[in-house]
């Protein structure tokens, strides 16, 4: 009896254990989707695999020892869904010895086709992802654990696809979501051997598949709300000859129209990339993007006043063009085009040592464009008056004008590291190198009598004797260099792994702005920063691990405002936004205490606290009629906190996730107040709650994929957030929800698994404050530390998006 009771408990385990099994694993045990009746021989087999790979996770033998137990296995699907990770593809099993978050193609295959890397991780811990289209397709704006998105690292395929000077994460240029194998989040410091090393909030990493070893592709057609619509195609070569050479290659387009007032927008987007690999260990690659992107602002921000009093409709531009009038949405344009260049390489040099190289080049060119009323007497450029511009379309003296501000960046880049392992031991070496170039040189198109300029593009400006009609003429010149060393000691029968690592970040920047008059005219900054990181991981058992560590990370100066005086011809000579003088660079010091268990159910839980000198909160307004953006230095701030992760492997088909987090950020300064002429002023600001910082976040998921029918459901749930530094100001709490259904055929002909999809975004159509894009320091007259009243200024918000279906047919072949 009892070798019957052993046999079946064997047999149990194994079967439980070989649903975390990889893809080829899972086809060669069984070439099913259920590893119930499985024979003892191929569940031995599969235990023995599994416990060659214990990074996997698994199931405890206690929990193998139920009479019944049901688990889902992997499977095969045409994009690259496996059905294996924890929480529908919401957790990916983490070891490293901080806090990460991340999503699989399990969760991936199932979101909107027109979801971008950061959409796909906002049900993680201490995200505030702000929607701000129902897709995510143009949302940018983002807080973790209270930081903005000028303060994470966006890395794909380890380089930072991003402006790298306003340190935007744009959506539009990422990677297409069908291309995304795993898209992961580090909430804190960024590891010793990122690029980005402004990343003082995390850092998001997008990783795309490899080109498949068989020659074949996949295609995807999508329509829904809003006039949506989305064609993709993908082809993979497969081996090429006996060479090792495999390619892949993809195209897509996508239009629609906003989701509230008028315009479009359009996208073209190509992804390719090849890969040869040889020996042990050996490879080389190129990756390229090319993108480009158009669209027609429909709308812009609104103060909360504006939204008692009208509504959404306070957000609309005009769609129709009275002359006169800078309100029509024609004059709002955002054109983006971008190509990026990869070549990673990894050599296995013997005797454990290992050499990694990636250089990398990225090209970025975008126009911001906004409509804005000059007079047509009285303007001026820079300090120097203009005199009459001569124009039919002037209206009671005033001109309707596009102003045209076109950015083009282009960024060339190294990074490389040795590694040596010895015994116990690995040491690393690395390196990296990056040099910026930047030019911007806004001015303004005069409207024609249909509202439209006659040139978008900034051929047909308007000219004066001392040249373009400009508010700033931008050259920005960054070089980056940083070395850094760490040292990995396991001991213990590597359940104990001791983490040291140094890096130095140098950066140099002159920065010049060509206007008549510019009070500064060049300027600039170096800053050397070290930063000192140490971590310790234990594994208590083969499921349970805990870890500490410290960390630092800094940001220089965001933005080139940092730098010069902003101009308009409306400003009668005066600076419509002078730079802060001797601004300085962020700098973070880090603690995180966390604690993982995987199995047929994960945990990950983690404290966390910063102490941060010179934090700099990002914000936007329009002064004067000129779009401008800062970045404001409101002192020292401390940010203590939790978060939590709980999640199930696939069981009876579902798979459950939950995440939460609580933060408490506080300023530690109070904040000056200047103006002209008058002494500055101190606002009691420490101790407030700092801004666009909500103390709960909380998210809940749950998958359904039995291999034919498959589904999920996700909530998201973002706290109040102040909007003040002096918190007399804030906007609630908000619910997110979309859900996923589809039906997935059996291989038609030449087709591989044919599936249906529908994806139902903000499903409740809630119209929530997705973020705040401009704060201020009081919304409301307060008092000074002195006793002088200080005038308050209302702060900016955006919408969230409204309610949008989507949706798909797509298969492989």
């Amino acid at each position: 009896m009892s070798s019957i009771i052993a046999s079946r408990t064997l047999l149990l385990a194994s079967s439980a254990m070989l649903f975390v099994g990889t893809e080829g694993a899972w086809a060669k045990a069984t070439g099913k989707t259920s590893v119930t009746g499985q024979s003892s021989k191929t569940a031995s087999r599969a235990a023995s695999h599994q416990m060659a790979r214990p990074e996997t996770g698994g199931v405890n033998a206690s929990q193998s020892q139920a009479e019944h137990i049901s688990v889902t296995g992997g499977m095969s699907s045409a994009n690259g869904r496996i059905n294996t990770t924890p929480g529908g593809g919401m957790m990916i099993v983490q070891d490293a010895p901080k806090a990460r978050s991340g999503v699989s193609k399990d969760y991936i295959a199932k979101q909107a086709p027109m979801s971008s890397a950061q959409s796909l991780v906002a049900a993680m811990p201490g995200v505030a992802y702000a929607r701000t289209d129902p897709f995510g397709l143009s949302s940018a704006s983002m807080t973790i654990r209270g930081l903005d998105q000028t303060e994470i690292g966006y890395l794909v395929e380890g380089i930072p696809l991003m402006d790298s000077i306003y340190l935007q994460p744009d959506a539009r240029v990422s990677p297409d979501t069908e291309n995304l194998s795993s898209v992961q989040l580090s909430q804190g410091s960024p590891d010793m051997s990122s690029p980005a090393y402004w990343s003082v909030g995390g850092q998001i990493d997008a990783t795309l598949r490899d080109p498949s070893r068989k020659a074949g592709g996949y295609v995807s057609s999508s329509y829904g709300s809003w006039k949506s619509k989305r064609e993709f195609i993908r082809l993979d070569s497969g081996e090429i000859g006996h060479t090792g050479i495999r390619v892949f290659g993809s195209y897509s387009y996508t239009f629609g129209d906003n989701w509230f007032g008028p315009g479009s927008y359009d996208r073209h987007h190509v992804d390719a990339k090849a890969i040869k690999e040889w020996g042990h260990g050996n490879s080389v690659g190129l990756t390229l993007f090319w993108g480009q992107y158009q669209s027609y602002q429909s709308g812009t921000s609104l103060t909360l006043q504006d939204w008692r009093e009208h509504g959404t409709s306070a957000l609309y531009y005009s769609p129709t063009y009275t002359p006169g009038s800078a309100n029509f949405y024609g004059l709002q344009r955002q054109n983006l085009s971008t190509w990026s260049l990869i070549a990673p390489m990894k050599f296995n040099l013997g005797h454990q040592v290992k050499l990694n190289v990636r250089p990398y080049f990225i090209d970025w060119g975008a126009y911001h464009n906004y409509g804005e009323s000059i007079p047509q007497d009285g303007a001026y450029f820079g300090t120097e008056p203009v005199g009459h511009i001569n124009t039919p379309y002037a209206v009671n003296g005033s001109i309707v004008t596009e102003a045209i501000d076109p950015l083009f960046e282009h960024t060339l880049g190294l990074t490389s590291d040795v590694s040596w392992t010895r015994g116990h031991n690995t040491l690393r070496l690395g390196d990296m190198y990056a040099y910026l170039d930047m030019t911007e040189q806004m001015g303004f198109a005069i409207a024609g009598p249909h509202g439209f300029p006659a040139n978008a593009w900034g051929s047909t400006d308007i000219m004066t004797p001392y040249g373009q009609l400009s508010g700033w003429n931008i050259a920005f010149r960054q070089q980056t260099n940083s070395i850094w060393l760490d040292d990995t000691y396991r001991a213990l029968d590597d359940r104990l792994t001791l983490m040291v690592g140094f890096k130095e970040v140098m950066i140099s920047r002159v920065v010049t702005n060509d206007i008549p008059g510019a009070s500064t005219y060049k300027n600039g900054g170096s800053y050397a920063e070290p930063l000192p990181q140490a971590a310790i991981s234990y594994r208590i058992t083969p499921h349970d691990q805990i870890y500490v560590n410290g960390t630092t990370s800094f940001k220089a100066p965001g933005k080139s405002e940092a730098y010069i005086d902003i101009y308009d011809p409306n400003a009668k000579g005066l600076i419509v936004q002078g730079h802060p003088p001797n601004e300085r660079a962020e700098y973070a010091i880090g603690e995180e205490i966390g604690y993982r268990h995987t199995g047929l159910f994960n945990v990950s839980a983690a404290l966390f606290n910063y102490n941060m000198t010179n934090h700099q909160v990002g914000s936007q307004s329009y002064v004067d009629g000129t779009y401008v953006s800062a970045t404001i230095n409101v002192g020292g701030e401390t940010l203590r906190g939790a978060q939590l992760e709980l999640s199930m492997r696939p069981w009876h088909h579902f798979s459950p996730y939950l995440s939460g987090s609580y933060i408490h950020a506080t300023f530690d300064n109070n904040y000056p107040v200047y103006a002209a002429g008058q002494p500055t002023q101190y606002l009691p600001t420490a101790g407030k709650t700092a801004v666009n910082t909500p103390t709960f976040t909380a998210a809940a998921g749950l998958a359904y994929d039995d291999g034919t029918y498959f589904g999920n459901f996700n909530l998201n749930y973002v706290g109040r957030r102040y909007t003040t530094f002096m918190n007399d100001e804030s906007v609630p709490g908000y619910i997110w929800t979309s859900i996923t259904v589809g039906y997935r055929m059996h291989n038609v002909w030449r087709l591989k698994r044919p599936q249906l999809q529908l994806n139902f975004q903000n499903i409740g159509n809630n119209i929530y404050f997705a973020d705040a894009s401009g704060v201020t320091s009081n919304a409301h007259a307060q008092r000074s530390m002195s006793g002088t009243t200080v005038s308050g200024t209302a702060p900016q918000y955006t919408m969230g998006g409204g309610f949008a279906l989507i949706g798909t047919i797509s298969t492989g072949f």
